[in-house]
């Protein structure tokens, strides 16, 4: 099977498609003229549209791969998958303030209350205000929800750890940096 990177790469087109592909810079520090590799070649990439639509698909594929992943852990505990992403962002990034995690979850403000609701009515999260700011609220995970959320989590890790492991650090970094630029990018066209 493929490594993570090798789904994700998009593949350098110099000569391929010349009328279809797209030259893309990479980005340079501080050059006005484009890189020349060791070979001697062009250092821009050259994207097609099937190469984009590929990586799009892949990038779908692999987040539903991680949903499935949270969807099997909080089934047991009959969690929906709106409150699984609550309970995994918290996890991940600690106690936050309410319109903050509604921020990060693109979710609309009834739906998370309802989620908040839910959550804590089964003891997984607890609402308290911000002693350093009375007019926030933040999210908080019980020890119950902390250990169910770290639980959860182990199996992504582990999913992201293989990928990533079979792919080498040359590769992650390049995902990241792709999939990072991507959620910048998040509504422009």
């Amino acid at each position: 099977m493929p490594s993570l990177w090798e789904w994700l790469e998009f593949r350098v087109l110099l000569f391929h498609c010349p009328v279809v592909a797209m030259p893309v810079n990479r980005p340079h520090s501080a050059q006005i003229a484009p890189a020349v590799t060791a070979s001697g070649g062009d250092s821009r990439l050259y994207l097609r549209d099937q190469d984009l639509n590929e990586g799009a698909a892949l990038i779908r594929a692999a987040a539903r791969r991680l949903a499935e992943l949270a969807e099997t852990a909080g089934a047991a505990a009959a969690i929906s998958a709106p409150e699984m992403d609550v309970l995994q962002e918290v996890f991940d990034l600690g106690p936050m303030d309410v319109g903050d995690l509604r921020a990060r979850l693109g979710a609309p403000k009834q739906s998370l209350a309802r989620n908040l609701n839910q959550l804590e009515g089964r003891g997984f999260v607890t609402r308290e205000t911000d002693p350093a700011d009375r007019r926030r609220r933040l999210v908080t995970l019980t020890s119950t929800g902390m250990t169910f959320a770290r639980e959860a989590t182990e199996r992504r890790r582990n999913a992201l750890r293989q990928a990533f492991l079979s792919s080498g650090p040359e590769a992650v970094t390049g995902a990241r940096r792709m999939l990072s630029d991507l959620t910048r990018t998040r509504g422009e066209s």
